[in-house]
Order: structure tokens, then C-alpha cells, then sequence
């Protein structure tokens, strides 16, 4: 049982998981899946560590003298099993790829994000600044609510917009401008008046 158990151990030590380092690195909320995961691969560990390091031993010449009519069968199972390798611990060369191009993409989205985020800072550096330089609300006057609530407020002396109390989506398009640009045609500009 100690050989066995030393040949399984050649065979898996390399490929070991810390499961704490990467606990750490996880959200609360996967703690159920690295659960599940260390369950299934303790199952996986436990059926490898059963098994030996290395194929059997047979000895072919013994089955040779045995059976001397079949020396040309037995000749060409011991060249077939002798080639028998299996690749523990080496990834399929296609799978290499599939995971090379999923790395490349993931980098990407990485980037992606990280790009997003410095916006992101950047525009609440921008909202922080206005509002560290306002005066209290209790100070605010009529001026100050076009500035810091034009969505809400409007001053027209200084915005391009018309009133919207409907809230309907007035100032959305360039179509009221376009349409009113000449207050001798108050049709749409779309319209041709060809008749």
C-alpha cells in the first residue's frame, strides 16, 4: 500500500490545488461552487491515489514459451502495449490553443473594464468637484438649480431648449429647431409643398 500510495503521489503531486489562496481570491458569493469543486476533485484525488503510477509488468517471453504457436500475436501485443503513454499532466495541443484564444479574450474584456472604470473616476472626479464647490441647498437661489439640476430646471437665457412641463421629449431632437428655424414656414421639413 506505501508503494502504491508513493507512485499515485508521483503522479498528482505536481498538480495540487491551495485551496486557501484561491478561497481568498473569490467572492462570497462562489463559496458554494469552491465548495462543490474541492468536493469533486478530493473524489478524483481519492480514485487516482487507488490506482498505480505506472502500467503493469507483463512478461511476454514467459507467454511466449507458453503459447509458442501465437509468438506472432503476442509479438504484436507487446509492441502495441509498450507504445501505450498516457500524457498525465500534458495538455492536448488544440486545447492549448482554445485556451490561449479564451486567455486573449478574457485579457481584452479585462482591459475593457479597467478602461471603463478610469472613466468612470474620471467622471465622479468631475460630479465631486461640482459639488464640493456648491453652496449648501438651504443657499440655493433661483440661479443655481439650472446649474446643478438642469434636467429639472431650466434657464433660458443660456440653454438652447424650449419649455418641456410635459416632460415629452422636446429637446431630445434638433426637430423643433429645424422645423421653426424660419418662423415664416411653420411646416415640417420634411414636408415638400410641390402643389
Amino acid at each position: 500500500l506505501q508503494v502504491v500510495n508513493t507512485m499515485a503521489a508521483k503522479r498528482v503531486a505536481t498538480s495540487s490545488v491551495n485551496w486557501a489562496k484561491l478561497g481568498e481570491r473569490l467572492v462570497p458569493e462562489h463559496s458554494a461552487e469552491l465548495f462543490r469543486l474541492k468536493g469533486q476533485n478530493s473524489a478524483f484525488s481519492a480514485a487516482v491515489a487507488q490506482l498505480p503510477a505506472d502500467l503493469p509488468k507483463f512478461d511476454f517471453a514467459a507467454l511466449k514459451k507458453a503459447m509458442p504457436t501465437h509468438a506472432a500475436l503476442i509479438d504484436s501485443l507487446q509492441k502495441q502495449y509498450e507504445a501505450v503513454k498516457i500524457p498525465y499532466g500534458e495538455i492536448p495541443a488544440e486545447h492549448n490553443k482554445e485556451i490561449d484564444a479564451w486567455l486573449a479574450f478574457n485579457k481584452e474584456r479585462v482591459e475593457l473594464h479597467e478602461m471603463k472604470v478610469a472613466d468612470g473616476i474620471e467622471e465622479a472626479k468631475k460630479v465631486e468637484a461640482k459639488w464640493s464647490s456648491a453652496p449648501p441647498v438651504e443657499h440655493f437661489d433661483r440661479q443655481h438649480f439650472p446649474e446643478y439640476f438642469p434636467q429639472h430646471f431650466y434657464d433660458l437665457r443660456f440653454q438652447n431648449r424650449v419649455p418641456d412641463p410635459c416632460q415629452i421629449g422636446l429637446n431630445e431632437t434638433d426637430e423643433l429647431e429645424k422645423r421653426f428655424s424660419d418662423y415664416k414656414v411653420l411646416r415640417r421639413a420634411d414636408k415638400v409643398d410641390d402643389h
